[in-house]
């Protein structure tokens, strides 16, 4: 029987709430493009996004022992708040005069304060995710789902499949690579 595809937030959460770094850094990899991206969408401009992005993940690794929600929808939800804050303090350091700055920062206040669009975003986020999870080879879908769904070790995932750690290894880097390119429009443009 084939083992259904499922993504839980338990392995993250837990990790997180320990403060373990190797997990903060999977976190991290998985999702900065992703919050840059949608952070790219409501503030104009690049450097201000990276900012607020990074921010976010200094306030999730200072919050991190009272996380116990769903990560992705707590990851987004921080980063529209910070979103939202930089759009409050651009409105009140932009001038009275009807300028394009002023415009577009209201209209991405306006936007971005929509829960509705934002709850869009993030399931559009986790169906691409699943999907490209899906389309790994089966060999190393399994492996990938192993170590970064159920949380396991090489050493483990080695164990449970009867492969070599190395061969775990490059599962894992091809795994990666595919969900890179796989999830390329979610990353930034540099």
């Amino acid at each position: 029987m084939k083992k259904e595809l499922q993504i839980t937030n338990s392995f993250f959460i837990k990790n997180i709430n320990e403060g373990n770094k190797k997990a903060f850094k999977i976190l991290f990899e998985l999702y900065y493009s992703k919050l840059l991206y949608v952070a790219q969408n409501y503030v104009s401009n690049k450097e201000d996004a990276e900012e607020i992005v990074q921010d976010v993940f200094v306030k999730i690794w200072k919050k991190r022992k009272s996380i116990s929600a769903n990560i992705n929808g707590y990851m987004f939800k921080v980063t529209k708040n910070s979103c939202l804050d930089y759009l409050r303090s651009q409105k009140t350091k932009l001038s009275s005069v009807n300028n394009t700055l002023q415009l577009e920062a209201f209209l991405n206040y306006k936007a971005l304060a929509d829960d509705i669009s934002s709850s869009i975003i993030e399931k559009e986020l986790e169906q691409k995710i699943l999907r490209s999870i899906n389309l790994l080879p089966e060999k190393c879908k399994e492996v990938f789902i192993k170590s970064r769904i159920d949380g396991l070790k090489n050493k483990e995932i080695s164990g449970e499949l009867d492969i070599s750690v190395k061969t775990v290894e490059n599962h894992m880097s091809k795994a990666l690579k595919h969900m890179r390119l796989h999830l390329r429009e979610f990353l930034s443009l540099f």
